[in-house]
């Protein structure tokens, strides 16, 4: 069973809040510092196949302050995050589901953690930024706008990267300290970089915050290069390594290697436009190295559409589907121990986001699950969720 790893939808919901209260944003025409509060709770339960029937609740809490450029003690070009993170303990896929890919992206041990400390300098032109800090790769690596939009994990970081490390790359739930550079150029080119502990937090105390590098831990190695303008919401192509050697799975409790790496393509696009509504498709393509690796490839794609019905502008309706393959080394390895293999876990999911208000938002998901953990021995699972976001955010200083 794989431990959960998935992007982040605060952003997301930060926008719908921002996007609801006018009165906010016409209150920061200069550099701000605001304050973010978000509560998430998820109703879930799987109806059939996998581990068990039956369901949990799972919950987050986000609370975030985010320092505009230029509003840190007025250094121009300077700006930075300060998150904090609550996960309650109920796991759910490894539970009840026994997926890879992780049903929902807020199911994590339990918690409470300082998630995301940075700060961030960039020229004024925008063409060059740095940062340093507790970082989360994929705010942006690997990062799908249309995919935000899903619970699934899988369409937050592809698998075949979110599965690797020995305490998961730096994603949530738990970070690890990072630089990241950035260049920008011509009409949205752009190239980033950045180098990462290569184990995220205390593998003893899955629930803390911790930072200690060492020649051990190695680092995690992380390039991107891509383009959005326009309708283009991202093209892109990425690759990583990890410095650190690997135990081969193949040979467990043996000689350790290197070459624990992976690559992943991205195409996000709006795809058509109506008077009040539009429709985004993306799709992504990724590797992971078999001999550490139990998927070894991953393909996801999947569709929204926004503003579908007039008088609801920001309702979200979605469709996507995540396939994981199991590549040869780990399919051999549980053949050592007499166990048979499926080729693939897919995932279909059905979703709809509705904000309520400007701090309510619910949103009910369907998933069905073909293969699970690519054991044979489950059956097919369908799993029902109910998540609502309570959101908060207030300005701190700036007009």
């Amino acid at each position: 069973m794989f431990r959960s790893f998935s992007a982040r939808a605060v952003q997301l919901a930060c926008l719908v809040f921002l996007a609801h209260s006018p009165a906010l944003l016409a209150q920061t025409a200069t550099p701000a510092i605001t304050f973010y509060g978000i509560y998430t709770g998820e109703p879930i339960s799987n109806l059939s196949g996998g581990v068990q029937t039956g369901g949990t609740y799972l919950d987050n809490l986000d609370l975030i302050i985010t320092a505009d450029r230029g509003s840190i003690f007025g250094i121009a070009g300077l700006s930075g995050l300060l998150y904090g993170l609550y996960n309650n303990a109920n796991e759910f896929s490894s539970e009840y589901v026994g997926d890879s890919h992780i049903i929902s992206n807020i199911d994590a041990p339990r918690s409470a953690l300082i998630y995301e400390a940075w700060l961030d300098w960039a020229r004024q032109d925008d063409t060059f930024s740095a940062r340093l800090g507790l970082y989360d790769l994929n705010s942006e690596f690997d990062a799908i706008e249309t995919g935000g939009l899903f619970l699934n994990s899988a369409h937050g970081v592809g698998t075949n990267l979110g599965q690797t490390g020995l305490n998961g790359p730096s994603i949530f739930p738990v970070t690890s300290l990072a630089v990241r550079l950035r260049s920008a150029w011509g009409t949205g080119g752009y190239a980033q970089f950045a180098v990462l502990d290569g184990v995220p937090g205390d593998l003893d105390d899955p629930g803390s915050t911790a930072i200690d590098l060492s020649d051990e831990d190695g680092a995690l190695v992380i390039a991107e290069v891509g383009w959005s303008d326009n309708d283009w919401r991202k093209l892109a192509v990425g690759a990583w390594t990890y410095t650190a050697d690997f135990e081969p799975l193949t040979a467990p409790g043996g000689p350790q290697d290197d070459g624990n790496e992976g690559w992943y393509a991205i195409a996000d696009r709006t795809v058509w436009r109506g008077e009040n509504a539009e429709l985004g498709a993306f799709l992504r393509l990724g590797e992971a190295e078999e001999r550490y690796n139990p998927i070894s490839g991953y393909i996801g794609f999947g569709a929204s559409l926004t503003g579908f019905v007039h008088a609801r502008p920001y309702d979200q309706l979605g469709l996507a589907v995540a396939i994981g393959l199991a590549g040869d080394d780990f399919q051999a390895s549980r053949a050592l121990e007499a166990l048979s293999t499926d080729s693939h876990e897919t995932t279909l999911e059905l979703t709809y986001r509705a904000p309520i208000t400007d701090w309510l938002t619910l949103q009910p998901d369907l998933q069905y699950v073909i293969n699970p953990g690519t054991d044979p021995t489950l059956d097919d699972a369908v799993v029902v969720a109910l998540r609502f976001e309570l959101a908060y955010s207030r300005l701190l200083s700036g007009r």
